[in-house]
């Protein structure tokens, strides 16, 4: 990413963070609406899961300037998601549900162009995901 796209990200992330937990809930909210059978992944303590969430994103906006923290951050989600064996629709699904999130939380606190480099991230970081489980197979 370029300095600029990672100065969006960064000016939009306060606002993020100071909300996270409820960001995980919008999130999964908009993923079981967007693809129930998800829901059954999740088993044991949510609470743990919806903090992972939040650890996750705030690793990957760091990853964003450094290409090896971002290389990590796929690296670990592939490891994390390969028991769900998960393909481009769940990805495209989740990557909606995501920005849907943000919209819930944010609202018009996120500029367009914030809103944009956000969604090219996760699109990126999810990339990086599909690619290492494509390794796998």
């Amino acid at each position: 990413m370029d300095p600029k796209d990672i100065e969006e990200m960064q000016a939009g992330f306060a606002a993020i963070y100071g909300r996270k937990a409820e960001f995980a809930d919008r999130f999964y909210v908009h993923l079981f609406a967007r693809m129930p059978e998800a829901e059954a992944m999740f088993v044991g303590d949510f609470t743990k899961q919806k903090e992972m969430f939040a650890s996750m994103l705030t690793y990957c906006l760091k990853g964003v300037s450094d290409h090896k923290s971002l290389i990590h951050a796929g690296d670990t989600l592939a490891k994390t998601h390969a028991r769900f064996d998960l393909g481009t629709r769940e990805a495209e699904l989740a990557i909606d549900a995501m920005m849907a999130a943000f919209d819930d939380v944010l609202g018009g606190d996120l500029a367009p162009s914030q809103r944009e480099v956000w969604r090219a991230a996760i699109t990126r970081i999810t990339g990086l995901v599909l690619a290492d489980r494509s390794l796998e197979h």
